[in-house]
């Protein structure tokens, strides 16, 4: 009993200690934990701990203070405010599901598979327009029953297959490799080992096999450009073949110096914004297309005409762009995963996390009849009275999560959305189905903060700063600056503050390489007054700027003597991307008033100030502070 009392007396301790007052502001409690939390984000390490304490103290006092006034005035509320607030979460929220689907072993496994790449072949057996899938089944089936009795996968495409095309091709799809194919597929064949083809795969179009035929290191990219001859579909051979003509003699004229740029501006029928250029890879084009581009062995390299089903082609091999072989190369990763984030792969593993979070959002079907619903949904979507039914009716509850229901009256404007974006005529199950899914994700969603602590944080952070940046904008900012003649009556008043350092008035030309700035200083100093005309002839590869300064404040490391027309040997930067040269102009030896246009920078600043503090002085009044010494004096 002692033990427990005890242990009970301890635990309230603890318990009394984390949640002491601090302060109050109008009679509104803070916390000597959440003091610490803040204080101790970002300590300052210098100096006395207690002083540093006492200085944060007031800062936070002020903080919670016109936070408190940014609520009262609902700045919240505005629109813009609502929504940077709003994008902040989806933005965490985002990032946050992105990691539970586990994006980096999805760029990981992406850049794994993108080190190969696979010649690829298939049975295909498309399901007929009238969508009669069971010949189409029962085919399939026989050719995969070839396959198991030892039959050669080219005569099995060949004999079962019902494109004309892989026909011809026996069954060969050109080679593949990551991202070339849908997720799903690319599962399946990358699971493959060279020479083993894979069970019956159902797509949207038809019913497939799949088979290895072999792999190759990847290939990577090439950047080509071509010009291309077209026919169509329609073409007789007579017509093919005054196209080849034409491409023969193009390819003629290449071979005897004409420039290919030229050849492709003015003999074929390319986008005269990129003039043929393009970038291949893997799996991107017909595999008849991307074979004449791989055969090309080096830069400069120029195919001769050949044809596809879009025409005839003539190539240039432009630039061979490898595969990234580290992983951990900054921009490699980055790339990557913007292709993942971009593909269905992470879409499919944030669709398999709904069923994680329709236990977290606690997810529960309603009581009601499925056949009644069913009944009333066709009545309601007829126009019909609704009111028949006994059991059921707009308000019934179809699910519901932990702080939301979702109602027939829901259900019913869903279906007639669905029907409206012409939808697939689904059934009203598999249609209730989505709207489930679509419905957990938005509320796991719209409730992160239930979920994240974490989050919850940040958005209070980021929300909290918006705040007080609007109420300090309001305040002080905004009315500093815009107040001309408060400002200048605060100038005047302390006009002594304001005085210029002896210096020097100098033009100051940052120029982009060394040859330029040469030129610039030899021409500045044999026409110093015509510097805006020597410079402005660089646009955007030179800065130039016209300037008081005092001593020390040039950004230029050799010494700069108070001498008109002195001008200074141009001078690399640290970072060494940009040169600098320093022309001076007049010299200021002794200290001088600065003009309100002058000093009207720092005027503003010292204004604001002033106008800061007296607004707090209100803001104290207006919410009475009180700091309980005794907890303050606990703090380590």
């Amino acid at each position: 009993m002692y033990k427990k009392s005890l242990l009970a007396i301890l635990l309230f301790t603890v318990i009394a200690a984390k949640s002491q007052t601090l302060f109050t502001y109008n009679a509104i409690p803070v916390s000597k934990e959440e003091f610490l939390k803040a204080f101790n984000k970002n300590p300052d390490t210098t100096g006395s701990h207690a002083q540093k304490l006492k200085e944060y103290l007031n800062m936070y006092i002020n903080f919670k203070l016109k936070l408190q006034e940014a609520y009262d005035e609902k700045l919240e509320t505005k629109d813009e405010y609502k929504d940077e607030a709003d994008n902040f979460k989806k933005q965490l929220t985002e990032n946050y599901i992105n990691e539970q689907a586990n994006i980096n072993q999805l760029v990981h496994e992406a850049f794994v598979r993108g080190q190969k790449d696979i010649l690829l072949a298939e049975v295909f057996v498309a399901v007929p327009p009238d969508g009669d899938t069971l010949n189409a089944r029962k085919q399939i089936q026989e050719a995969l029953n070839a396959l198991n009795a030892g039959k050669n996968f080219e005569e099995v495409t060949v004999a079962f297959s019902t494109d004309e095309t892989i026909k011809q091709q026996n069954g060969s799809m050109g080679y593949i490799t990551v991202f070339s194919l849908p997720y799903e597929v690319e599962n399946m064949v990358y699971g493959l080992k060279p020479g083993a083809y894979s069970g019956i795969y159902h797509s949207s179009i038809g019913y497939h096999i799949f088979k290895n035929v072999s792999e190759r290191p990847a290939a990577g990219k090439r950047k080509i450009q071509q010009v291309l001859f077209p026919f169509g579909a329609t073409f007789s051979d007579e017509e093919k073949t005054a196209v080849k003509r034409k491409a023969d003699s193009v390819y003629k004229l290449i071979q005897n110096g004409a420039l290919f740029d030229d050849v492709a501006r003015n003999f074929a029928s390319t986008n005269q914004q990129t003039n043929g250029i393009t970038t291949v890879g893997t799996g991107m084009y017909s595999s008849d297309f991307e074979k004449q581009v791989y055969a090309l062995q080096k830069p400069g390299d120029i195919s001769a005409p050949f044809a596809t089903a879009y025409g005839y082609h003539i190539i240039k091999l432009l630039e061979v762009v490898p595969i990234p072989v580290k992983e951990d190369d900054v921009v490699s990763f980055a790339d990557m995963q913007q292709k993942v984030q971009g593909d269905d792969r992470l879409s499919i593993a944030k669709n398999n996390l709904i069923q994680k979070w329709m236990v977290l959002t606690k997810y529960k079907k309603g009581v009601y009849n499925e056949d009644d619903l069913w009944k009333y949904t066709d009545t309601a979507l007829a126009g019909k009275n609704e009111k028949a039914f006994k059991n059921i009716n707009g308000g019934t509850i179809v699910f519901s999560f932990a702080k939301q229901n979702i109602t027939v009256a829901d259900w019913i404007k869903y279906v007639k959305s669905v029907r409206q974006l012409g939808g697939v005529q689904k059934q009203y199950y598999a249609l209730l189905q989505d709207l489930i899914k679509e419905s957990c994700n938005d509320y796991y969603r719209s409730h992160i903060e239930d979920y994240n602590t974490s989050i919850s944080d940040q958005v209070k952070e980021f929300n909290e700063a918006n705040m007080l940046f609007a109420v300090m904008d309001k305040h002080v900012w905004s009315k500093a600056s815009q107040d001309s003649t408060a400002l200048l009556q605060y100038y005047l008043t302390h006009k002594d503050k304001y005085i210029w350092a002896p210096g020097l008035s100098a033009l100051v030309v940052t120029a982009s390489n060394k040859t330029i700035i040469d030129s610039i200083a030899l021409n500045v100093k044999a026409a110093p007054a015509n510097w805006r005309n020597i410079t402005g002839a660089y646009t955007n590869m030179v800065s130039a700027d016209s300037n008081r300064y005092e001593n020390g404040q040039l950004p230029v490391k050799q010494a700069v003597p108070m001498q008109q027309g002195f001008a200074s040997m141009p001078e690399k930067n640290e970072t060494g991307d940009s040169y600098t040269f320093v022309y001076v102009f007049n010299t200021y030896p002794q200290p001088a008033p600065r003009s309100f246009d002058d000093a009207k920078g720092m005027a503003i600043n010292d204004y604001q100030q002033v106008l800061e503090d007296e607004w707090v002085a209100g803001l104290k009044k207006k919410y009475p502070v009180k700091v309980n010494e005794e907890v303050f004096k606990s703090i380590p």
